[in-house]
């Protein structure tokens, strides 16, 4: 049986854009990708998170379910967008994780689903869910602020999580951190900084 990580690596492999080595190909130099479903850019317990543009879909896709058709460009509506149910991703070779875990089996509209999607979770202030009007899109940002570390030397995946949270939760993030992916588009490159002021839209 294969793991979690092997099946990401197999579904990544035949994605679009596939270049070799394990995932769907760095973005252009300096460019990386955030899907955000409110247009809240503060980074939830664990920071702002960016990476490619696989990356990025592959985590919105998980947070708020994968649009029926296209993909979430920013410009319809969450609520009146019908959402591909479990039956649909697996004909699709999806991963049926996060908020598609219990989503219905047929094809639905969020108002459906027995769980409301939930954009960011926050220690303080509560988590920020999705409302209907609300219209995610992925975006291309640069990062301009500073990186303890470079994109040819990533920390691990849970190692650079596990450093943003600490300093978070302290008051003390004032850099991010690049990281190779154990999740989202397999084997790529991320980055988590602390909040929207580390990153300029393209």
């Amino acid at each position: 049986m294969k793991t979690f990580k092997q099946f990401i690596y197999e579904v990544t492999k035949y994605a679009k854009g596939y270049r070799g080595g394990g995932y769907s190909g760095s973005a252009p130099r300096g460019i990386y990708y955030h899907g955000s479903a409110t247009g809240d850019l503060r980074g939830g317990n664990s920071g702002l998170h960016l990476g490619t543009k696989e990356a990025a879909r592959q985590a919105l896709n998980a947070r708020i379910g994968h649009p029926l058709h296209g993909e979430w460009d920013g410009t319809r509506q969450y609520g009146q967008t019908k959402l591909a149910g479990k039956n649909t991703l697996k004909k699709r070779g999806e991963y049926v994780t996060g908020h598609n875990v219990r989503a219905p089996d047929h094809d639905y509209y969020p108002h459906e689903h027995p769980d409301r999607a939930v954009a960011s979770y926050h220690k303080e202030g509560g988590d920020i869910h999705v409302e209907p009007h609300h219209t995610p899109r992925i975006r291309a940002y640069r990062i301009v602020g500073p990186m303890t570390n470079t994109h040819q030397n990533p920390h691990g995946d849970s190692q650079a999580n596990g450093l943003m949270r600490r300093a978070r939760n302290t008051g003390k993030a004032k850099s991010g951190y690049f990281y190779k992916n154990d999740g989202e588009d397999y084997g790529s490159i991320s980055a988590v900084v602390p909040d929207a002021s580390h990153i300029r839209e393209v």
